[in-house]
């Protein structure tokens, strides 16, 4: 007698994420060119001011039977955010279609944004104004939230 077996997750494999272009990765095309360009901006500044290193990507889809968070989280560790500054480093993975958000943060990062703090900034800054479309201002509400705490 055959057993059925529930099918595992599938590893998810390196080639699957996309290649990194900046500091604002919008695959999903949710921010406008000056958007873009502002948060580019803050997040260079930032890390020339801080040896912090902040990367925001925006995806429209994952692989199949993977699930968000562990994408997000693996997508962080293969770009290397936050490698090249003393393990200071911290990933914001959102998806407007697939209504997902994840702050990944390094060992080191941890230290000073707790998972906690984290999903806070998440429930009270961003996903208020994103709830009302407003991508853009809920990203910025949240990064200065998390800049202020990791100063």
């Amino acid at each position: 007698m055959e057993t059925q077996t529930e099918k595992p997750k599938s590893e998810i494999i390196v080639s699957e994420f996309p290649k990194q272009v900046g500091f604002v990765n919008d695959f999903e095309n949710i921010f406008t060119e000056e958007e873009i360009k502002f948060l580019d901006n803050l997040l260079i500044y930032y890390k020339e001011n801080s040896n912090r290193q902040v990367a925001v990507i925006t995806i429209d889809s994952i692989p199949e039977n993977t699930e968000f968070e562990q994408y997000a989280i693996k997508m962080s560790d293969n770009w290397n955010v936050g490698k090249n500054n003393d393990g200071n480093g911290l990933t914001v993975v959102l998806s407007k279609s697939l209504r997902k958000i994840r702050i990944s943060t390094t060992e080191k990062t941890r230290y000073y944004l707790t998972d906690e703090f984290c999903q806070k900034v998440i429930d009270e800054n961003m996903i208020p104004e994103f709830k009302n479309g407003k991508y853009y201002d809920g990203l910025l509400l949240g990064l200065n939230e998390l800049i202020r705490k990791w100063i």
